[in-house]
C-alpha cells in the first residue's frame, strides 16, 4: 500500500446506512420538527408546514447541487419559518429544531458490518484515513461519526454543511490533502456516488473506488463519462484494491 497514503471515505451509503424507508423517515422528521415547533409556541398547520419543508428542502438541494455550495438545513428553516410570517425567530430555537429533525436519522443510523474492521486495517496498514460528506447539517454528520465509532480512525471529518463546499468541488477534498500534507495522487476516494464522489476525486487528481451496495434511483447514469479506477460491493474488499493502485 506504499503509492496510496490516504483513503477519503464518503459516508452515507458508503460506510453506513439509515434503516427505514427514507420516505416513512422524512415523513417522521417532518412530524417530529412539526411538534417540536407548535410545542415551542409557533401556531403552524403541521401538515402544511411538512409538505412547505419539504420542497423547500428539495429546492435547496437542487440548488446546491448545481452550484457547488451547501444549504444548510438552518437556512430552510429559517425560509419555510419566513413563509410561515415567522420572520424573526432566534437561532437557538432555529439550531434545535434542526437537531430535532435529524434525530430520526440518528436513531436509524447504522455502520455496515465490514465498515470498523475495514477502517481498522487500513489504519493499521499506515494508511491515513478522512470523511468527506456532502449533507446539509454539520452536526449531524459529527454526531453520526462518533455513535457509530468511526472518529477514531477518521482525521478529518469534514461535512458540506460545515465548510459550505459540495463535492464535486475539488476545494473540498483539497482541505483533507492539506492537512495530510500529501499530493492528491497519493490519495483515494471512496464513495457510491459518480457525479459527487468519482467526479470530485478525478477533478483533484485523486484514485477514485465506486462501492455500488445500492442502486439510486435519481442519480443520472453517467457511467459511460465518469468511471472509477475500481469498483467493489463490499468494503472488505478495499484493502486488495488499494495493494493494485
Amino acid at each position: 500500500m506504499q503509492k496510496i497514503s490516504g483513503v477519503i471515505f464518503d459516508l452515507g451509503d458508503t460506510l453506513m446506512y439509515l434503516d427505514g424507508d427514507p420516505e416513512e423517515i422524512a415523513r417522521r422528521e417532518t412530524a417530529e420538527l412539526g411538534s417540536f415547533l407548535n410545542s415551542s409556541g409557533l401556531n403552524i398547520d403541521r401538515a402544511v408546514f411538512s409538505r412547505a419543508f419539504l420542497r423547500q428542502r428539495t429546492l435547496f438541494s437542487q440548488k446546491a447541487e448545481k452550484e457547488r455550495v451547501e444549504y444548510p438545513a438552518t437556512e430552510t428553516l429559517k425560509e419555510v419559518l419566513v413563509q410561515f410570517g415567522y420572520n424573526n425567530v432566534n437561532q437557538e430555537l432555529i439550531t434545535e429544531g434542526v437537531a430535532v429533525f435529524f434525530s430520526c436519522e440518528e436513531r436509524l443510523g447504522r455502520a455496515y458490518p465490514d465498515a470498523c474492521t475495514t477502517l481498522q486495517r487500513l489504519s493499521a496498514a499506515g494508511c491515513l484515513l478522512g470523511l468527506v460528506s456532502n449533507a446539509s447539517d454539520d452536526g449531524l454528520i459529527q454526531r453520526l461519526v462518533d455513535k457509530l465509532d468511526f472518529r477514531r480512525w477518521l482525521r478529518p471529518v469534514i461535512s458540506s454543511a460545515g465548510v459550505g463546499i459540495r463535492k464535486p468541488d475539488p476545494t473540498i477534498f483539497r482541505m483533507v490533502l492539506s492537512q495530510w500534507g500529501f499530493p492528491p495522487q497519493q490519495a483515494l476516494m471512496v464513495g457510491d456516488r459518480l457525479e459527487f464522489d468519482i467526479l470530485g476525486a478525478r477533478l483533484t487528481g485523486m484514485h477514485s473506488v465506486l462501492i455500488s451496495k445500492d442502486e439510486h434511483p435519481d442519480q443520472p447514469d453517467r457511467s459511460s463519462e465518469i468511471t472509477a479506477d475500481a469498483r467493489i460491493e463490499q468494503l472488505s474488499e478495499l484493502p486488495e484494491i488499494i495493494a493494485t493502485l
